[in-house]
């Protein structure tokens, strides 16, 4: 669906009244652009020396994994709304078509908690990958790393957010707090993004400095 638009036609459609595609799906576009870049990074660096190559050949092909997951999970977030929606406009002229459409609403409200909660799990897993990848930043394009690391950032943060938005909406609370806890532990993994693009930023902070000077 969307990760085979062209980009100008999904961005027209982004900005469009439609509910659908939202800021899920735009999450999973970030993460998605941030993993291409880091594996062009990747590929650069290993294109300069053999045993570098080698080192970063299973990050690479991680990159490769990983960039496909987050496209399907475009389109995998925006079904799950576009179910939500579906249930919201089912019948509820009787007790038992309100019953039906509550099940259904409740239903499609918990695959569209799952679907951003899994964008924040497989951007953690990346990013704990990537920052072993990098123990050391290459300078000439640590511009590139940096854009990559802070649109998983965005990646993530628009994964969270959709999962909160949900949170107070789901009747069934012991999904709900179970969601909770899966989330904070991902807001402690992915600490280390910060980490690491404070490191990366500040590598550029020198080089401006020493152009200036």
């Amino acid at each position: 669906m969307y990760k085979s638009q062209s980009l100008e036609d999904f961005l027209a459609e982004l900005s469009s009244r439609s509910p659908t595609p939202g800021g899920g799906t735009a999450a999973a576009l970030a993460a998605a652009m941030g993993t291409s870049l880091v594996e062009m990074v990747a590929n650069v660096v290993g294109s300069r020396d053999a045993l570098e190559k080698e080192r970063l050949a299973p990050f690479v092909s991680y990159c490769s994994t990983s960039r496909a997951e987050f496209l399907v999970m475009m389109d995998r977030d925006s079904a799950a709304f576009d179910g939500y929606m579906t249930a919201v406009r089912m019948s509820r002229a009787t007790d038992e078509e309100k019953a039906v459409r509550r099940t259904a609403m409740q239903l499609a409200l918990e695959r569209s908690t799952r679907a951003p909660l899994d964008l924040a799990r497989g951007v953690c897993s990346f990013v704990e990958m990537m920052v072993t990848s990098f123990p050391n930043t290459p300078k000439d394009i640590a511009s590139d790393l940096y854009v990559g690391a802070s649109m998983l950032d965005a990646g993530f943060s628009g994964a969270i957010a959709n999962v909160y938005v949900n949170l107070s909406y789901l009747g069934d609370r012991s999904f709900a707090e179970n969601a909770r806890l899966e989330l904070g532990t991902y807001q402690e993994r992915v600490r280390v993004l910060q980490t690491f693009k404070n490191d990366v930023g500040c590598l550029l902070s020198i080089g401006q400095a020493h152009e200036r000077g």
